[in-house]
């Protein structure tokens, strides 16, 4: 037998109750579309009409508006906020030294400094992440970036999908596709080289009988940092519930509707990888945009391939930075990203499959939001 002391006894006992309390201190609440004091029907004002590229991603900041495509021979597109005028392009694609696959992209984590306006841009198959210089690269009258800072990221080591740059020089990022070890967020510390990972929530028993993509396709999301803050907020595209985590990982908030955000709800036993496991599961969100005073999250379509999908309809939700519930809202687009200028009070969209670019003016709407 081995003899422990009293004192070490208490002392175990306390680290546990202290556990369990700061489980328990994570702030879960259930927002349910009833819940949402205002809820309206607005349709968007198409914008870009004279501009023929395919964009699948709104970014807006400051300035300027920059969207991304998936065909052509150029990644970017560089807008005028208000004056709509194109500004140019920047990145080239293809497999070329200087040049970008289609892997390379944006979590749309902007800067502003004296010296212009600025992007952080990923490529998790080189392992690059640099801040391109986006006032630069287009008074330079080349599609070819200039960049202000880049990073060398050993993908073997922290393999990312999603990355963003954290006040502290840590970076934050979603897991890979094919990651063993997958989490909901980790963070790797530049200067120690230290990782950190927020595990797998809500929990699914017999997980481990599943392989690792089908583990990340279930757990995956939209994904986004406060525009200031170390804050990150996570929107399963499965699960229906929006997390929030601080600089250490630590959930901080989660709101939550319907039933499966809780733990067990699904079981990998009944989960068959090989079928069409994830579509009927799908309860969550499909795109996020995170200001200072709000959240925006776009409810993932339902019922896709089948007759009960219904084409021309999305629904946004909105939140104070807190989690409050303010606003419900109804489009009839099929909106694939949304950002929020949260200066001019316009909601900016694009909806893929019908080649269209949207914004819609909320000033009128804001306005009761901030009472």
């Amino acid at each position: 037998m081995i003899y422990i002391p009293r004192k070490c006894i208490v002392l175990i006992c306390l680290i546990i109750f202290l556990g369990s309390f700061s489980l328990k201190a994570q702030e879960i609440v259930r927002v349910s579309k009833d819940n949402f004091p205002s809820k309206l029907k607005i349709k968007g004002v198409e914008i870009l009409t004279n501009d023929f590229n395919h964009h699948h991603k709104i970014f807006v900041f400051d300035t300027l508006i920059l969207t991304m495509v998936n065909s052509g021979p150029y990644h970017y597109h560089v807008f005028h906020k208000d004056k709509l005028k194109y500004l140019g392009a920047i990145g080239v694609r293809g497999e070329g030294p200087e040049q970008w696959q289609i892997p390379a992209t944006t979590a749309g984590q902007f800067e502003k400094a004296a010296d212009g306006i600025k992007v952080w841009h990923f490529d998790y198959l080189r392992g690059s992440f640099m801040l391109i210089n986006i006032t630069k690269t287009i008074k330079s009258k080349s599609v070819n970036p200039k960049v202000d800072r880049q990073l060398r990221i050993n993908a073997k080591v922290f393999p990312f999908f999603q990355l963003f740059m954290g006040n502290n020089q840590k970076l934050y990022a979603n897991s890979w596709i094919y990651e063993q070890n997958s989490s909901r967020i980790k963070s790797y510390d530049i200067k120690t080289t230290q990782i950190s990972k927020s595990p797998l929530f809500p929990l699914i028993k017999d997980v481990n009988r599943l392989p690792s993509e089908t583990i990340n396709s279930l757990y995956g999301g939209a994904f986004d940092k406060h525009p200031k803050k170390d804050l990150f907020i996570q929107a399963t595209f499965v699960f229906d519930r929006i997390d929030f985590f601080d600089e250490n990982l630590k959930v901080i908030k989660s709101i939550v509707d319907g039933e499966n955000w809780k733990d067990n709800y699904y079981n990998g036993k009944e989960i068959i990888p090989s079928q069409n496991y994830l579509r009927p599961r799908i309860n969550g969100y499909d795109g996020l945009s995170i200001g200072e005073k709000f959240i925006f999250a776009l409810e993932a379509k339902l019922n896709v391939g089948t007759d009960k999908f219904k084409e021309y309809q999305s629904f946004i939700r909105v939140f104070s930075i807190d989690g409050k519930p303010l606003s419900y809202i109804e489009v009839p687009h099929d909106l694939s990203s949304i950002d929020f200028d949260e200066v001019k009070n316009v909601l900016y969209a694009t909806d893929y499959e019908h080649e269209q670019v949207l914004k819609f003016d909320l000033t009128q709407h804001v306005k009761t939001w901030v009472k």
